[in-house]
This record gives structure tokens, sequence and C-alpha cells, in this order.
């Protein structure tokens, strides 16, 4: 998801438009028997977070930039936030 919203903002800088939202559909989700219960008692019961902000360089504006100049340093995270990790048992 983050691989595929960095890719929508990035087109839309270079493009100069606005970027608008990404979907992401699980297809092939597996849920097994002995990790039901904390899937019910614990991940489905939790409140969003507030979802964090994605800021690039605005001197990017295209993709020759990318290719020579730019580095982990033109983009920034902020505010993010996430729940405490769940310890599903490994179930094979």
């Amino acid at each position: 998801m983050v691989q595929v919203y960095f890719l929508l903002a990035i087109v839309a800088q270079i493009t100069g438009h606005k970027a608008g939202k990404a979907y992401h559909k699980i297809v092939n989700g597996h849920i097994y028997e002995d990790q039901l219960e904390l899937m019910k008692e614990v991940q489905l019961k939790r409140e969003p977070l507030k979802a964090p902000t994605f800021k690039i360089n605005p001197k990017i504006k295209s993709l020759e930039d990318l290719e020579t100049w730019v580095t982990m340093d033109d983009f920034e995270v902020i505010g993010y936030e996430s729940h405490e990790a769940i310890k599903y048992p490994f179930s094979v």
C-alpha cells in the first residue's frame, strides 16, 4: 500500500496534478483457526489511527530528477502512529 501511495503522489507532483485516493483490495487473505479469536477480539475492535502526512521535496519535477539527484532525505513521513503488534500464532 505504501508503494502504491508513493507512486500516486510522485506522479501527481511530476505531472502537476493533485494526488487522488488509492484503494487496496485483499484478494487472498488467510485467517487460520488458531488466529480467529485474536482477530475478532483485538484486530477488529481497534479504532483506526489518524493517517500520517507524506511530504515530497517540491523541487522534484521530473523522472530524471528521481534518477539523478533525489535521495531518501527528499521524503518525509510525519505523524505516523501504529497500534501495538498482535502476536498471532504461526500456522502452517
